[in-house]
């Protein structure tokens, strides 16, 4: 059996396998290409229109009012949205679809900025952090960080329609913990998980120990499982569903 060596992991590949087998194997053995959905566009728009917030807000605002947060946010996202306009017409929505999707996103945006408005909050000190841990053979992106001489808050948005806390969140949790700890020498205090279709605070995700051992048992227990380049190693464990999530090469 050929084996790899020092593969690169992340939390996006660990849940990837453990939601089938076969389709990590899909992903990152054939490497075919993901099928392009709604959801995903969606998400990326929203995220970008995040960062480029963040990192761009004494050009988008002139005042920090709700009504000028809110404004900044959907301008951002209108052009962004507009950029995206050959990859949606790829998916052959109709225009109430579509249309479904640009309102839904605005909802989304608009709760993040009165939330914003709300708290007050200071610009991230971190955002779209791309971080890679050579000891861990671990890397990960994280939406924003929050650092002070207490805390530290690491932040994930959430464009999902469901707000809950599911297992892969935990997972991500506990391996931006470790990736954060690695990287800065020092341990988060919480991730908050953002839903953003919910108007109200982040649900924060606490980082102690016990945490980051499952993260540390977590990755080391999927990397001993993906050494095989072996097809007949990654049995499908969904029913077949994972096949409709590429494009054939």
């Amino acid at each position: 059996m050929v084996k790899i060596k020092n593969r690169i992991l992340s939390p996006t590949a660990i849940n990837t396998y453990l939601s089938c087998p076969r389709k990590f194997y899909l992903r990152y053995f054939k490497r075919l290409k993901t099928r392009p959905s709604i959801y995903l566009i969606r998400g990326q728009i929203v995220h970008q229109t995040l960062d480029r917030f963040y990192k761009n807000q004494q050009q988008f605002l002139t005042d920090k009012s709700e009504e000028a947060i809110q404004k900044a946010l959907l301008t951002i996202f209108k052009n962004l949205w507009n950029d995206a306009g050959d990859r949606l017409n790829y998916l052959g929505l109709s225009d109430e679809e579509i249309t479904f999707f640009y309102t839904d996103s605005e909802l989304m945006l608009c709760h993040f900025g009165s939330w914003f408005c709300k708290n007050n909050l200071p610009m991230p000190d971190l955002t779209e952090t791309r971080i890679f841990s050579k000891n861990l053979s671990i890397m990960g992106i994280i939406d924003a960080v929050y650092e002070n001489d207490d805390d530290t808050i690491l932040v994930d948005y959430k464009t999902s329609k469901h707000v809950k806390i599911t297992e892969d969140i935990k997972r991500q949790a506990a391996i931006y913990g470790l990736l954060y700890q690695d990287r800065y020498n020092k341990t988060p205090a919480a991730l908050w998980v953002h839903f953003l279709k919910d108007a109200l605070n982040p649900v924060p995700i606490h980082i102690d120990d016990a945490l980051l051992d499952y993260g540390k048992m977590l990755i080391e227990s999927v990397r001993e499982k993906t050494l095989s380049k072996d097809e007949a190693a990654y049995a499908c464990t969904c029913g077949g569903f994972c096949e409709r999530d590429f494009v054939a090469n």
